[in-house]
């Protein structure tokens, strides 16, 4: 709605305005460009406050009602500018510092913010100052869309004289308002970018072309570019615009070819002070298309001296009589907008009981994963919760105990990061618990001991731990510290991984060990350093995922977790297998009935208890949950199961003749943000992402700026798209799964399980990293990295028509994961990496990433043609097929030939015709790499303006595909991580590992 529409007094105002100013207005959805070659704005996006909003102003005609600067909601950063104008008959604004303009210079000024809309309407007004007076250019009036950021923008030239403009963000007379407003810029563009001045005379150049209104993408008219012949093109050129040198410039339009199967190009023309042209880039379409489509184009002003503007030039070609429109121009610095932490999660990692100081309470103590993850406490019988810390940059929490001293240790998944908690008093004041007196402390453990998988409680306040990822162990004290067992050396050597500890005494821990080709458990004696092994037969585990001790008398037990599935019981002395329990899927069991001779714990949502003297288990009803913890609980003479379930719930159980369920108790694990794992665009042009360790698929739509958080599904390691569908890579166990985007997401139905990539022995494989969808065959393809300890990743076809896995190669590249493919021509090429899954030791005569090629429409013979694209390079990181028909590929990873070169990574193009060393063109150390890529490295995407964009080692490039040399730009320095880009070209990528980013060209 505009200020004419709203402030009736101002009406005869706004017509002389639009008399004296030539105006193009942009008022659409976010997506629209017009930033203009950015101007400095301070304090754009509300990042400072102070008693005021720093460097933004009343307005002495249009109110003061509030603004304020508010940290509830924001487009990037942390904060925006609240509006809020409560009354009908008085408005609001609020106008920036004012910004120095050149009187001589012929262009257009435009202005853009985003806005979220609660109710009522907000406008972005161009102001321009001349000395005292005062002319403000209105927005064309548009419908407000409510409650989602939108982009608003403004295009105008300025009025003769004008020596200052400014941006004015306006709330009408009649509008009531509650808004926020962020990210405001200013810039310079093109004069008549949208061809709405039909005479074109002073603000293009033109030959063969005019303005027109038979074609418009926007407002009345467009530009007709018309050869008369196939012997002269037409031509338009538009203004000159100022430009620093080494600065990023973008331009757009929208382009409708009528007649005539030829080209239409877009060129970005550098010159000096003199008006000569020092550099041309250029895009081009070709064909017939009787629809608008964009047209984009960036590149990099010369760093030379001298370089001055830059004009945007659109031609046809001499080859055919064409008819083309072209409407919309924008020319823009792109901007890098931060749209925030994507996906939060609050799992329940696990949970362990113990007293407050004054051990007047029970406390529930619950870890969860996020980055950071959380350490939270609760009134166990009432799930009041009593504290919370943030454990910053860790990820995890895999073991949790207390300690005979009650205090609780956290063993976390990096950083080395002990933590122990020493419990506060809780005390009740006006009916709410509060606890007071606690700490959280951290250790650091020793290099090596890099992933503390489980801890256990021994005697006098000690606690043993096992790590990863030099298979140790340690004992650490509160008073002497930590010290690392068996001499400082791995418990059993060439075992990475100490998974699971159990305390029996002070001279037997258990320890569970892999990665192995059958369970192993190790009898360790902390005060001798001697050790036997307990290695139960038939299970072919990788891993013992975890361990309990149950202590009872002559008849003590060991509960051990496979990574196979069961749940066996263990006599620790003879080594024997009492029982093996399958399905159960709760953390760890329980402690011993202090009366009976039972432990609990959880199968899907039921209970069971085992006996250990019968041998036998009984399953106890339905409590809506798996348990993460127990602990039993004296009231009123009666003893209770207490357990911390999946569901958010307590169960209080009290066994007996007549059994009581109860979980009435509720409890609630704060939020906390997820590393993204994988990114892509995926059905609708949609932003699709998928959160590290916990899962979650987070949905951000460029159009509107709405995010949908779905939690559940699992941790995607790549992702792929058909039509509707979105099929997920998930790990552990390499499970591919489909998600139908136009039904109601559902974590148990959709998405939905296709299959599972090889899940038998020899072969099993854990993360799916290569996924690729063919349409035309409507077949996926997916390759994959094996389980731990193994090396061997596998290729998969399978038909989403039928629903059948067609094949699956096994080790198709000999001891190698398959993390990349690309499609082209009936081939479908995979990249390899040497590395295997975690724990496995690569093979000492593999050392080079590989390609390899399939055929789709006839047979294969194995082994299948591979080649290596780039000597000493060890991962293949990425494959796409480029803007020239070839395949590009990264070829990254620790150097074997060429140690000068692990912090840096290739670029390699071959012909998918000749797929072979011979016809690979080598562009090395094109990009920064951190040396230590193992599965996960650099990415590439193919830009609408031909250009090629890369992340790798933190940063962002563009690459010159039509440039003989590759050159390559770096366009973001730090942080970045994964791209994808939406139909518009613009790009994603993640920062910080939790941020979504678009770098908006």
């Amino acid at each position: 709605m505009s200020l004419g529409k709203h402030h009736r007094l101002w009406v005869p105002f706004i017509f002389t305005v639009w008399s004296v100013v030539m105006i193009v207005s942009m008022f659409g959805n976010r997506e629209a460009h017009a930033a203009g070659i950015a101007m400095s704005l301070p304090n754009s996006s509300f990042e400072e406050e102070g008693a005021s909003i720093p460097n933004w102003n009343t307005h002495p005609t249009f109110g003061t009602s509030t603004a304020t600067v508010s940290n509830v909601r924001a487009y990037t950063g942390s904060k925006s500018m609240k509006m809020v104008d409560a009354s009908s008959s008085s408005s609001l604004a609020r106008v920036s510092d004012k910004i120095s303009i050149s009187p001589t210079e012929q262009i257009a000024y435009t202005a853009s913010a985003y806005a979220y809309i609660e109710q009522g309407s907000v406008e972005v007004y161009l102001v321009f100052y001349n000395g005292t007076t005062e002319t403000r250019v209105p927005p064309a009036s548009v419908t407000p869309t409510v409650d989602q950021w939108n982009k608003r923008t403004i295009t105008a030239e300025a009025p003769a004289g004008a020596t200052e403009v400014a941006v004015m963000i306006y709330s009408g007379l009649a509008s009531i308002t509650t808004a926020y407003i962020d990210d405001i810029s200013i810039g310079k563009t093109v004069k008549n970018p949208g061809f709405e001045t039909a005479d074109l005379t002073g603000n293009w150049t033109v030959s063969g072309a005019a303005s027109s209104t038979t074609a418009k993408n926007g407002g009345a008219y467009s530009l007709k570019l018309d050869d008369a012949s196939s012997l002269a093109a037409s031509y338009a050129e538009s203004s000159n615009v100022p430009v620093t040198s080494n600065a990023r410039v973008s331009a757009a339009a929208k382009v409708y070819i009528a007649s005539g199967n030829t080209e239409v190009s877009m060129h970005l023309l550098f010159k000096n002070a003199t008006g000569t042209v020092i550099k041309e880039v250029e895009n081009t379409f070709s064909g017939t298309t009787l629809q608008w489509i964009p047209l984009t184009i960036s590149a990099t002003t010369p760093n030379v001296t001298g370089a001055k503007t830059v004009s945007v030039y659109f031609t046809t070609k001499t080859t055919a009589v064409t008819v083309a429109y072209v409407d919309d121009v924008t020319l823009d610095t792109p901007i890098e907008y931060n749209l925030g932490t994507q996906i939060v999660n609050n799992p329940l990692d696990g949970a362990v009981f113990g007293k407050d100081a004054s051990s007047s309470y029970d406390l529930m103590y619950v870890g969860s994963s996020g980055y950071p993850s959380k350490f939270v406490v609760y009134d166990a019988r009432t799930g009041e919760l009593l504290d919370d810390h943030d454990l910053d940059q860790i990820e995890a929490v895999w073991g949790m105990t207390v300690a005979s001293d009650q205090s609780v240790y956290l063993g976390t998944a990096n950083k080395r990061a002990l933590y122990r908690y020493v419990p506060g008093t809780v005390s009740v004041n006006g009916g709410v618990k509060t606890i007071t007196g606690s700490s959280l402390q951290k250790t650091t453990l020793d290099a090596g001991l890099n992933v503390i998988w489980d801890v256990t409680a021994g005697s006098s306040g000690n606690v043993y731990g096992g790590t990863a990822t030099d298979g140790k162990a340690f004992l650490y004290n509160p008073t002497s510290g930590a010290t690392v067992l068996n001499g400082n050396q791995a418990i059993v050597s060439g075992l990475a991984h100490v998974r699971s500890i159990a305390y029996g005494s002070d001279t037997e821990v258990f320890m569970g060990m892999g990665p192995t080709s059958n369970a192993t458990i190790i009898r360790f004696n902390p005060t001798t350093g001697t050790q036997s092994t307990i290695s139960p037969s038939g299970y072919g585990s990788t891993y013992v995922l975890g361990l309990d001790y149950i202590p009872n008398g002559s008849d003590s037990k060991l509960f051990a977790k496979l990574s196979s599935e069961p749940l066996i019981v263990i006599n620790p002395t003879t080594g024997g297998v009492d029982a093996s329990l399958g399905n159960v899927d709760s953390i760890g069991v329980s402690s011993k009935h202090p009366t009976d001779d039972k432990v609990y714990y959880t199968k899907g949502t039921h209970l069971y208890v085992y006996d250990i003297s019968a041998k036998t288990q009984t399953d106890l009803g339905d409590v809506g949950g798996k348990a993460a913890g127990y602990t039993f609980v004296t009231e009123a003479g009666n003893t209770y199961l207490y357990a911390a379930l999946s569901s958010g719930k307590i169960l209080k159980y009290k066994l007996g003749a007549t059994p009581i369920i109860d979980t009435s108790i509720s409890f609630t694990i704060p939020d906390s943000p997820t590393k993204i794992r994988s990114l892509v665009k995926g059905p609708g042009d949609r932003i699709y992402t998928s959160g590290y360790l916990r899962g979650g698929l987070s949905v951000y739509q460029p159009d509107t700026g709405k995010l949908t958080r779905n939690r559940g599904a699992g941790q995607a390691e790549n992702m792929t798209t058909i039509g509707n569908n979105l099929y997920l890579g998930i790990y552990p166990g390499a499970w591919i799964k489909k998600y139908d985007t136009n039904s109601s997401w559902n974590d148990t139905t959709n998405p939905s399980l296709l299959f599972q990539d090889i899940a038998g022995s020899p072969n099993y494989q854990d993360r799916p990293f290569g996924m690729l969808a063919d349409p035309a065959s409507n077949r996926l393809y997916v390759g994959s990295v094996a389980s731990s300890g193994k090396l061997s990743g596998s290729f998969t076809v399978y038909d989403l028509t039928t629903s059948t896995r067609v094949t699956t190669v096994p080790d198709i590249v000999d001891d190698q994961s398959i993390i990349a493919l690309a499609y082209k021509n009936n081939k479908v090429y995979g990249g390899s990496s040497v590395y295997g899954g975690i724990g496995s030791t690569a093979n000492p005569s593999v050392t080079e990433g590989k390609v390899f090629t399939w055929q789709t429409t006839s047979s294969n013979s194995l082994p299948v043609p591979q080649f290596v694209p780039v000597a000493g390079r060890k991962v293949i990181s990425d494959l796409i097929v480029g803007p020239d028909g070839n395949i590009w590929g990264i070829a990254e990873g620790n150097s074997s030939t060429d140690p000068s070169r692990n912090l840096t990574a290739d670029l390699f193009i071959f012909d998918p015709n000749n797929p072979d060393a011979a016809h690979t063109t080598i562009y090395a150390n094109k990009f920064t790499s951190s040396g230590n890529v193992s599965w996960q490295g650099g990415k590439m995407v193919v830009g609408r303006d031909g250009n090629v964009y890369v992340t790798n080692g933190g940063k962002l490039y563009a690459v010159d595909a039509s440039s003989t040399t590759k050159d390559a730009v770096m366009l973001v320095s730090t942080g970045v991580s994964l791209l994808t880009a939406d139909a518009n070209g613009d790009l994603y990528y993640v920062k910080y590992e939790t941020n979504l980013y678009k770098y908006d060209k």
